[in-house]
């Protein structure tokens, strides 16, 4: 990536590449929707982790050739540090596609609003000043969160077996693993992180695939599917990343769970889903608090 002095021009970009890689994901998540994803989601995974992996090195090649040297010209524990990072995120992913696939998407990016207070919690842990505005703001989003969700228990206990609590620990996975993301991209390098993660992706896909071999490769609306999705996602990736690299763990932090009113947005358009009043406000609140968050960083 260039270096860029100016922090406005930063915290701009930050936000120009998050919102953008946002809404390509709302429209990339839709296509999980996809029929053949209720029997073999391990090949939609899968065929959608080798697309990107495409897309990857194409872009990389255009946009930055020396990204690619730069990504297999050494081969040491950092990278084995970075697959298992891309593994850690592509299980965030599997268990996201296993939920989307069938329940409601308040409930899936509800849920996957977890990822704030983990993001935060995380970056405590790595060592950053938590101040008394950000505990309360912490506290705050925890407190609405848990009041919607009582009101709400009816419906999560009527979900099957174990899939009630994948939108929740898709939330923790995600929340430990973008920031973990964003310090690898300053240590290792924009274009060494996003190509060697995007190859632990894949080996989880290859396992899992192997692990669960049923299902068909003709489903043509798989292919047709997963190649609009991979693109989006990769390019959402990609900005996402860059969102990291200008803006730092903290800010995309927050702008990554603005992804919430994103997606149930885009399930409403696409599939008619309805969208209840406490779910708003709760993102309302969730957004106000969230503009807190980063103005007193």
């Amino acid at each position: 990536m260039y270096p860029i002095e100016s922090p406005t021009l930063l915290l701009t970009l930050a936000v120009l590449a998050e919102t953008l890689s946002l809404v390509l994901f709302g429209r990339a998540n839709t296509l999980w929707r996809s029929p053949g994803m209720a029997a073999y989601p391990q090949r939609f995974v899968l065929l959608r982790s080798v697309m990107v992996m495409i897309w990857i090195h194409l872009g990389t090649a255009i946009l930055a050739p020396s990204g690619l040297g730069g990504a297999y010209g050494q081969l040491d524990f950092s990278t084995l540090i970075l697959l298992g990072l891309g593994m850690f995120g592509g299980l965030g992913l599997v268990l996201f596609t296993l939920s989307i696939r069938s329940m409601p998407a308040q409930l899936v990016f509800f849920g996957g609003s977890l990822h704030l207070m983990v993001a935060v919690a995380v970056g405590w842990l790595l060592g950053e000043l938590i101040s008394p505005i950000r505990l309360a703001v912490i506290a705050a989003l925890l407190a609405a969160q848990i009041a919607v969700l009582w009101r709400d228990r009816g419906l999560w206990v009527r979900q099957q077996g174990t899939l009630r609590f994948l939108p929740f620990l898709v939330g923790f996975i995600w929340g430990t693993y973008f920031p973990l993301y964003g310090i690898a991209i300053h240590e290792f390098g924009f274009w060494r992180t996003l190509v060697s993660t995007e190859w632990g992706v894949l080996i989880l896909a290859i396992g899992w695939a192997v692990l669960r071999q049923n299902g068909q490769w003709d489903d043509r609306s798989m292919w047709r599917n997963m190649a609009e999705q991979s693109v989006l996602s990769s390019v959402g990736q990609a900005l996402s990343g860059a969102a990291l690299w200008w803006g730092g763990i903290i800010v995309h932090s927050i702008l990554a769970n603005f992804n919430v009113l994103v997606n149930i947005s885009a399930f409403r358009i696409r599939f008619g889903e309805a969208l209840h009043a406490k779910y708003v406000l709760y993102f309302l609140l969730y957004v106000m608090l969230a503009i807190t968050l980063v103005w007193s960083s």
